[in-house]
């Protein structure tokens, strides 16, 4: 009876490890580069709507920050918007205006209109109700446009 051994390496003498070569490994970091480097300008066009909504969700998380002071202290918060300066304060409204926050907006969003709000401000009573009803539009630089509504009792929306 004769005894037969497999020999375990291939025709170039590498062993059956089934390894990638350095020039292999190069040409596929090199691909997936090229395939990177082709999302970037991809990912720009879709920048200023991405930024639009965040300050929209922004804004409207600030919002009800502000109902939520007004409630647990007992005392009337709320924002008042800069529509010049693009940006809005959290403010308490008590024996004293007190500023307790100021906020930009991004660089490519703005203030497009602020309807329904005496002076450009929204006010919660201690009971988290609106003093007035209204809407905050925020447009971008693609003209794409995002408004936060407030109604009478505090409830804050986003409509795209």
């Amino acid at each position: 009876m004769s005894t037969f051994y497999l020999n375990k390496t291939d025709d170039r003498g590498r062993g059956g490890g089934g390894g990638m070569t350095m020039v292999e490994m190069v040409v596929v970091f090199g691909v997936i580069g090229i395939l990177a480097l082709a999302t970037i300008p991809a990912f720009r066009v879709f920048q200023p709507n991405l930024e639009l909504s965040s300050a929209a969700r922004d804004l409207a998380t600030d919002l009800r920050y502000a109902q939520q002071l007004a409630v647990t202290e007992q005392v009337e918060h709320g924002i008042y918007f800069s529509t010049t300066t693009n940006e809005y304060q959290i403010i308490r409204f008590g024996a004293i205006e007190e500023i307790l926050e100021t906020k930009e907006l991004p660089d490519k969003v703005s203030f497009q209109e602020v309807l329904g709000f005496t002076g450009y401000r929204v006010k919660f009573n201690p009971y988290g109700a609106a003093q007035e009803s209204g809407n905050i539009a925020l447009i971008n630089t693609k003209n794409s446009t995002t408004t936060v509504e407030v109604r009478p009792s505090g409830f804050v929306k986003i409509i795209k």
